[in-house]
């Protein structure tokens, strides 16, 4: 269903819950991408086909994943790349067939690291330039290292974030000092499992919508759309979506003005009742009017066990898509 450069997602004939899904991997890159990738399988939440490379082989014998690919044995020897961001590189052109196999025949793929290390950082700028060689849409989502890690992890992180920018079609960075401020007696632990589930909601919720009929509209709108803010915003029944989504919209981090941004993912994430489409659809649009003129609105809504009195809206806003 679309209206004017909105459209909205699982509306195909095979409906959010049929096999009929496009082809996802999820690809996690380093040490840190890694330990995303199995809280997902932790959870239980199968992402589509979850891909684990590593230059560590101890650090993936630990791993789970349906794909595990150690990279750069002849590069690292099996021993990580100590921070060296060009040694994780080396290992992954070292190593390059066997990632364009593994991309073979999907769709979108999604890369999850930790930037900051050798591995990580080196490694998902190459793999997203490996997607889109494959023709697959290329999603990276990160996060930057906390400030107490000192200044190499940092200067490695924005090197990576520079590159991820160039080679991927939507790249989200989430600082992971921002999980700490959300919680003033936040362990550090706590910290890195509330990155990784700021990593993975929007991920799992495009895995519930997206249908192959909305693959064309989805590529128009993402291919190259550039850097994303991704924001989180929760409500009870009472107050409703409309404070959902303010609260979304506040909460994105770094700031972003709307009138700066041309592409956007709206997601409704509902307990058990079925929310009133015209007045979603039209929190959409009045968003979606504020944005660039030409902008394109990807939204859809996904029901589970949320709690029957809670709703959470999960927004991406992307700037101008790259030229």
């Amino acid at each position: 269903m679309s209206h004017d450069g909105i459209h909205r997602m699982g509306q195909g004939a095979g409906g959010p819950d049929r096999p009929d899904r496009p082809s996802m991997a999820v690809v996690g890159c380093g040490g840190a991408g890694c330990n995303t990738l199995a809280r997902a399988s932790e959870r239980g939440w199968t992402l589509g086909r979850h891909v684990a490379v590593n230059t560590d082989a101890q650090h993936l014998l630990s791993t789970r994943a349906h794909r595990k690919i150690l990279i750069g044995r002849q590069t690292t020897g099996g021993r990580g790349t100590n921070m060296d961001i060009t040694l994780g590189e080396m290992a992954c052109h070292e190593d390059r067939d066997q990632l364009h196999g593994v991309l073979a025949e999907i769709d979108i793929v999604i890369i999850l690291a930790g930037l900051g290390g050798g591995t990580g950082s080196g490694v998902a700028p190459v793999m997203a330039k490996i997607a889109r060689e494959r023709g697959s849409l290329a999603i990276s989502l990160s996060t930057l290292p906390f400030s107490v890690e000192g200044s190499t992890r940092r200067d490695n992180a924005m090197v990576s974030k520079a590159n991820l920018a160039q080679h991927a079609d939507l790249s989200m960075v989430v600082p992971n000092d921002t999980m700490l401020e959300s919680g003033s007696n936040l362990s550090l632990l706590d910290a890195f499992a509330m990155a990784d589930d700021s990593l993975l909601e929007p991920v799992r919720l495009l895995r519930r919508l997206l249908t192959r009929e909305d693959m064309p509209w989805v590529r128009t709108a993402l291919n190259g759309a550039g850097a994303a803010h991704l924001g989180r915003g929760e409500s009870d029944r009472r107050r409703g979506y409309a404070k959902a989504l303010d609260g979304a919209l506040a909460s994105i981090f770094p700031p972003v003005d709307p009138n700066e941004c041309s592409r956007a993912l709206v997601m409704f994430h509902a307990g058990s009742d079925e929310p009133d489409d015209r007045t979603l659809l039209e929190m959409v649009r009045s968003l979606h009017l504020s944005m660039d003129p030409g902008a394109r609105t990807l939204w859809g809504v996904h029901r589970d066990d949320l709690g029957e009195d809670r709703l959470r809206v999960v927004v991406m806003l992307a700037t101008k898509p790259k030229r």
